[in-house]
């Protein structure tokens, strides 16, 4: 819902608008909770919304402003080729990332910062900011 303005605000100028948005598509709080902290570190003043399952995000993918989607694999693995290929149509502007840390507990895995799903989501955020930033 817009939101009124008086006469006296100026309206938002393109260099307000946050650099990048991000959805993250997750359930769990705790999962949800570590991978918007990684967000709010690695892409600050990113725009971030949540929603909980893949029909949410397919709902929101055409009209969504998303730059990184990051898909939780957590929520159900076998939808996720299918989630891809709608949204790589629906939603081409977005990088889509999924999150999958199945490979944190293996031996010689790193810890904390440095576990395999953290390091490959600062992947997924050093490849959205390495590419221009759509405009939508």
């Amino acid at each position: 819902m817009p939101v009124a303005r008086s006469a006296h605000q100026p309206a938002p100028s393109a260099s307000d608008a946050p650099a990048c948005h991000v959805l993250l598509v997750v359930q769990d709080p705790a999962r949800h909770s570590v991978m918007e902290r990684c967000v709010r570190k690695n892409l600050p003043g990113c725009h971030m919304d949540v929603v909980t399952s893949y029909f949410d995000a397919m709902a929101r993918a055409t009209r969504m402003e998303t730059h990184l989607l990051v898909l939780d694999l957590s929520l159900d693995s076998v939808l996720v080729p299918a989630l891809k290929r709608f949204l790589a149509r629906a939603a081409p502007q977005a990088l889509v990332h999924v999150f999958d840390d199945s490979q944190d507990n293996a031996p010689g895995a790193g810890t904390g910062c440095h576990r395999p799903s953290i390091v490959q989501l600062k992947q997924a955020f050093a490849a959205l900011t390495a590419s221009p930033v759509p405009p939508h």
